[in-house]
């Protein structure tokens, strides 16, 4: 693979994954506010590397429907398992406390629910629904499983009107058997591709990871799926793996590289796309929100690439 730096044998992060630990007083206000209304996030659960920054920086990004997954990803730390019963509370209780801190820009997930009919639609709508009663309502993201390719789940995500639709690919089409368990890579693409024929004013955006074995012809075919279905937003980052039940990286990915990428995803019409090693789907996602309220006509990415 010619993105390479480092191999499968590497056992010391490069030195552009090293990174000082910043001021935790914010964190300790971000931790305090999730603990206070029981909620789960995606930064605990997943071991995200970035927490401590953007728990700093005063960003958070929640995880609905419980902290048990029904699928069983082998990149993923989340609890794996038989889940609770929905709490019906929790998404008032997301909207209280994304007000208690003041967000502007509101990123729920959640576990794959294959045990629910609808798979966790209604409390996603409902959340949305919570986030608009709000003063300032915020710009909101969801971060949706496949619902098991469900349609009528999907709808009733969209009619609430998120701002920006999110689905991770999370990686290459000939991975998948290994990596993600109980997805398929097709399924994923007609979410996107569905979500945007449904309601065009909604941004669409996905993400995935690098270093898992990937090739580079493989990367470039992925890229190209996920802009044939009108997907506006692309994150790409490292897979770092959470722990030893996790399957181990197979390459270390350089900032040059990554760079490389980026401007690929330009070229190619995504209206804004976010690289780098220590990117993750909900990383540095301010820079999104300009975009997220409807813009008229595609940005001028010679222009946006010279603003970073």
């Amino acid at each position: 693979m010619i993105l390479t730096a480092g191999s499968s044998g590497t056992k010391r992060l490069p030195p552009w994954l090293r990174r000082n630990i910043p001021v935790l007083s914010e964190s300790s206000r971000i931790e305090g506010t999730i603990k206070k209304h029981h909620l789960h996030t995606i930064c605990h659960e997943g071991l995200c590397p970035n927490r401590a920054e953007c728990y700093s920086r005063g960003k958070v990004t929640f995880m609905m429907l419980g902290d048990i997954c029904t699928r069983g990803c082998r990149f993923c730390s989340v609890g794996k398992g038989k889940p609770e019963k929905p709490d019906e509370g929790e998404p008032a209780r997301i909207a209280a406390a994304a007000r208690e801190l003041g967000l502007n820009h509101v990123i729920v997930t959640s576990v794959t629910r294959d045990d629910l009919p609808d798979g966790g639609a209604r409390l996603y709508a409902r959340m949305i629904g919570e986030l608009r009663k709000l003063d300032s309502p915020p710009v909101v993201e969801v971060l949706v499983p496949d619902f098991g390719g469900n349609r009528t789940a999907l709808d009733t995500v969209l009619e609430a009107s998120p701002d920006i639709f999110s689905h991770n690919l999370e990686t290459v089409r000939r991975l998948y058997p290994e990596i993600r368990r109980g997805a398929d890579y097709d399924r994923s693409l007609r979410l996107l591709n569905e979500a945007k024929k449904r309601n065009r004013e909604v941004k669409t955006k996905s993400s995935f990871m690098l270093g898992l074995g990937e090739t580079r012809e493989e990367i470039l075919e992925a890229l190209e799926d996920l802009r044939a279905t009108g997907c506006d937003f692309l994150a790409l980052g490292q897979y770092l793996r959470p722990g030893r039940e996790q399957v181990p990286v197979r390459e270390y990915i350089s900032p040059e590289s990554f760079s490389v990428l980026e401007e690929r995803g330009y070229d190619i019409g995504f209206l804004e796309v976010t690289a780098g090693p220590l990117v993750r789907s909900s990383y540095q996602e301010n820079r999104l929100d300009a975009l997220s309220m409807g813009n008229s006509g595609a940005p001028d990415n010679d222009a946006r690439r010279n603003a970073r």
